[in-house]
């Protein structure tokens, strides 16, 4: 009883980054439901900038919230030899804020989005490209399953029927194929970065 508990601490501990990420989108969540921090062009075009960042953590219901809630989680764990705690969540938060730039810029017919679904295919992409760097075959694996499973939504729209029922609203395919390319973007940076990062110069 006493390792089990030491074990569950030793967890949270080490998890909290992620646990704190959590905790962030049950708060944010409570504030939409008063506010509305969704994605809405018109208002953003006004002036409220924010929401390109508020609308990628924010959901529609409670399904919503807690299927990609356990999305997060699962995401956590298929990376978790790609990334620590702390660049996991400042992986998402990039991606998160790439993504609301590109759904800004590459889809003018979105007036209206909410969710971190399209942040959550980025950081699984950018993980999959670190993979690969690593010569990782599940990494390729990775890519392979985000892709069939991209094109099984774009051309057979029947498939994601059920969720849009659950969650409340239409699923965003085009802007998942828009969290992909912040994933690829990050996950290019994220090479870049390490390719140019200094050595680290010989003790004395």
């Amino acid at each position: 009883m006493a390792e089990a508990n030491f074990r569950i601490r030793r967890a949270c501990l080490h998890y909290w980054p992620t646990a704190l990420l959590i905790f962030f989108l049950f708060i944010i969540d409570y504030f939409h439901r008063i506010y509305n921090l969704s994605y809405q062009r018109e208002l953003l075009e006004g002036g409220q900038w924010w929401r390109l960042f508020s609308g990628q953590f924010v959901h529609n219901n409670s399904s919503h919230l807690m299927s990609n809630i356990t999305a997060l989680v699962l995401c956590r764990v298929l990376l978790v030899r790609v990334y620590t705690e702390r660049s996991f969540v400042m992986s998402l938060l990039s991606c998160a804020l790439m993504t609301g730039l590109l759904i800004h810029v590459l889809l003018p017919s979105y007036n209206y989005y909410l969710g971190v679904s399209a942040a959550l295919y980025g950081i699984l992409v950018a993980g999959a490209i670190a993979m690969l760097r690593r010569r990782s075959f599940f990494g390729a694996a990775l890519l392979l399953l985000i892709s069939l499973k991209l094109l099984q939504d774009y051309f057979v729209p029947s498939a994601v029927l059920p969720v849009s029922e659950r969650i409340g609203v239409p699923v965003a395919v085009e802007a998942h194929f828009v969290g992909v390319l912040a994933g690829v973007l990050l996950g290019a940076a994220q090479i870049a970065g390490a390719l140019f990062r200094p050595a680290a110069l010989p003790p004395k």
